[in-house]
């Protein structure tokens, strides 16, 4: 069986920790979820003040309901033109992962950005001297993951992000062998803005069965043990023909059945999270993909 979860901030903004673990109990206890703190409780402290004190109170007003962190979404731009505003950010990142036993989750992930300030497409984010900014920032990351015994989990994401490509994301995952660095897998945000290719290189509003089973190996198979979170959506082709990728599972194209049942024969029990879920839907969704 899975373990299928939910990222916090789709439940909506609370007030509290408390509030927010009654709504999610509400549909599973016990549950994981992605908690972007400051997203989902805009009252929080930010995270410059954030103390062990403080950090262990939300994780234990979370636990009263069964609702646990399985990653601490802190998403930062690794790739920040301002050098100034990337080391904050790189801080910020540093900060997530000093606490990850207040938070009671040792996992804190990003994705990897792009050579502009609100990470937007620029065709220079592709340039290998962006790659080389990426690669420096993660060796920060990855170092103080080390140090705090804490994940460093980064996500690739098709466009307009620098760690784009399954052949992008992999050099990363050779140039950093250590487990200290995970992979969070957003199947949906690796698929290109035309959609899944099919194998004679079309593609197809609908990709066929052998293209889907064709795109999910070939990432599963390169990630393989370095997985350590799932995220879990849709996506659908617009009439300009290019990708929508923000629909909540089981509404779009994609073959989550197939992907479950490429995970299970790899054996790849990782938490699931779900994205852009309807919350008036979210029981029927889970007890959809509960058959898979």
């Amino acid at each position: 069986m899975f373990n299928i979860g939910f990222r916090a901030h789709d439940f909506g903004s609370f007030n509290s920790a408390s509030e927010l673990a009654n709504v999610v109990s509400e549909v599973k206890s016990p549950a994981v979820i992605q908690l972007a703190l400051n997203k989902v409780i805009p009252t929080a402290r930010k995270w410059t003040q954030w103390d062990e004190e403080y950090i262990s109170s939300i994780r234990d007003d979370l636990a009263a309901k069964g609702v646990s962190a399985a990653v601490i979404g802190c998403y930062i731009n690794p790739v920040h033109p301002d050098k100034d505003e990337r080391e904050q950010q790189l801080q910020r990142f540093k900060r997530s992962l000093e606490l990850n036993k207040a938070f009671g989750c040792k996992v804190v992930g990003t994705e990897t950005g792009s050579w502009t300030p609100k990470i937007t497409y620029s065709p220079e984010t592709y340039e290998e001297k962006v790659f080389e900014t990426l690669l420096n920032s993660i060796d920060f990351m990855l170092n103080q993951a080390i140090k705090n015994d804490a994940i460093c989990a980064i996500e690739p994401v098709a466009f307009p992000h620098t760690m784009c490509t399954v052949e992008r994301t992999v050099r990363v995952l050779d140039k950093f062998q250590d487990e200290h660095l995970k992979l969070i897998f957003d199947p949906i945000n690796l698929v290109p803005r035309l959609g899944i290719p099919e194998l004679d290189g079309s593609y197809r509003a609908i990709p066929s069965q052998e293209a889907q089973l064709n795109y999910i190996t070939t990432c599963l198979d390169a990630f393989k043990e370095r997985l350590c979170i799932i995220h879990c959506k849709d996506y659908i082709l617009n009439e300009d023909g290019l990708k929508k990728g923000d629909l909540p599972v089981t509404t779009g194209v994609f073959r989550w059945d197939l992907f479950f049942k490429e995970l299970r024969k790899r054996n790849l029990y990782v938490p699931i999270l779900l994205e852009n879920h309807n919350p008036k839907t979210l029981k029927e969704t889970l007890a959809t993909l509960n058959k898979f």
